[in-house]
């Protein structure tokens, strides 16, 4: 959170989000952090550092076919997180339970 205020503070044209958004904000951040580690590890490299498959592997110490394994479950997880609605969100499926 204070790391949030800050960058804010370094961004003059950045509003906080507020409402409804900054709920389904938090929803996503907590269906992220839900995620098992190196599913949430290389997703974070790829799509928020903005590295390469290559370069995500070598960090990683695995192969390229692995990393792109990893984020496309990753990325599935949280479309099917994000395609829930907004008031019911089900986390636990991105632990891999069904519980429907």
């Amino acid at each position: 959170m204070a790391r949030d205020h800050a960058w804010a503070e370094t961004n003059p044209g950045f509003a906080p989000p507020e409402g409804e958004h900054v709920i389904r904000l938090e929803q996503l951040r907590r269906a992220f952090l839900t995620l098992p580690a190196d599913q949430r590890e290389a997703l974070h490299l790829m799509a928020i550092e903005g590295l390469s498959v290559a370069e995500t592997s070598a960090i990683l110490g695995i192969p390229a076919g692995t990393v792109m394994s990893r984020v496309g479950r990753a990325r599935a997880a949280l479309r099917q997180f994000e395609d829930r609605p907004a008031s019911k969100p089900n986390l636990t499926v991105l632990r891999g339970r069904d519980d429907t």
